[in-house]
């Protein structure tokens, strides 16, 4: 049975849609499985002004020098509020060392409730209200909640937590920085 050349041409185009396809589904799931190992690569922190519940606005520029926690959480935030006794005793355990925490509560987190929570847990650390979202924006448009960055002293991004926070592993890496 011979093909016309018109159906050797229509062979010809699905086999190469087929290769292509092929092709960028083998791309897709590599960059898929890279994504991990590109997001934990250290890489600058954003240079953004974060304003505090006690009024000052440090920018992350001006926390360089220093280990720091940028952990994005919200009041109505189920694995947020599951894990705040963990993140407090984390704090309290590191923040002596040198470790600064700054907890970021999410735009859509009214103030009065943040600051509440704040108040009745006696929140150890830092509380900062992102109203406009823009710090959840320069932190790699963060959505997730928990969600958490760790900064090294040279101010660079070093490992990103999403979701529930696995404290042994950043407790490791949280020694290796305050020792070095």
């Amino acid at each position: 049975m011979n093909e016309t050349p018109v159906a050797q041409d229509e062979v010809r185009r699905v086999r190469r849609l087929t290769l292509w396809l092929g092709g960028g589904a083998l791309l897709l799931a590599a960059a898929l499985a890279a994504m991990p190992l590109l997001a934990n690569r250290p890489r600058p922190a954003p240079d953004v002004t974060i304003t505090l519940l006690n009024g000052s606005q440090p920018s992350v520029a001006e926390l360089r020098g220093q280990v720091v926690l940028v952990s994005f959480w919200s009041t109505t935030c189920a694995p947020c509020m599951e894990e705040m006794p963990a993140l407090i005793a984390f704090h309290e355990r590191n923040g002596p060392r040198g470790l600064r925490t700054l907890a970021v509560a999410m735009k859509h987190d009214p103030a009065d409730r943040v600051l509440g929570f704040t108040q009745r847990h006696r929140l150890p650390f830092e509380v900062a209200l992102d109203t406009q979202g823009n710090v959840a924006q320069a932190f790699s448009r963060t959505e997730v909640t928990p969600t958490k960055f760790l900064i090294d002293r040279e101010g660079r991004i070093v490992k990103t937590f999403v979701g529930s926070t696995h404290f042994g592993e950043l407790q490791q890496r949280v020694d290796a920085l305050l020792a070095g």
